[in-house]
């Protein structure tokens, strides 16, 4: 076989085995991809305007903790669930776990900084973004602390 032959079968060979893993690289980070295909591209935050807990529950006894944090699961307030994070005895940080990158459930704050899994988009705890390939915030909720329920609401907001 000829040189020229040869590359040209191996570089075609090539491109066409490397196909689906740089697909598969380019979607990881959508991992609510038939969630997340709105118009805008923007978290479906889910059809719920209201969400309750209770800081009794076992599970979220990091949040009695100033500085802890915690993240759920998906629910109809959100699909992509939340990440929580006590600022103080009277403050409760909510955000969506939806990365402002492409989707993905973030994790929880550790040290002050809840990092995305799949491209490494770290965000602050006001829910600015300090590093990674995005620059847009995450989506923020009110919420209110009585005794030990937390309830957390969708705020509007005004153009």
């Amino acid at each position: 076989m000829k040189r020229r032959k040869f590359i040209k079968q191996f570089c075609s060979a090539s491109v066409a085995c490397s196909m689906p893993i740089a697909l598969t690289s380019l979607q990881s980070c959508s991992d609510l991809s038939s969630e997340n295909d709105s118009k805008d591209n923007s978290p479906n935050p889910g059809d719920v305007n209201s969400i309750q807990f209770d800081l009794n529950d076992q599970q979220l006894s990091p949040l009695k903790t100033v500085g802890g944090s915690i993240v759920t699961m998906s629910s109809d307030f959100d699909r992509a669930g939340l990440v929580m994070y006590r600022e103080s005895l009277d403050d409760l940080l909510v955000f969506s776990r939806s990365c402002s990158h492409a989707g993905t459930s973030i994790n929880a704050f550790s040290n002050g900084v809840a990092t995305c899994p799949n491209h490494g988009a770290k965000f602050n705890i006001d829910g600015s973004a300090i590093s990674g390939p995005t620059n847009a915030p995450l989506l923020q909720y009110s919420s209110t602390i009585d005794g030990s329920i937390v309830t957390i609401t969708k705020s509007i907001q005004h153009y």
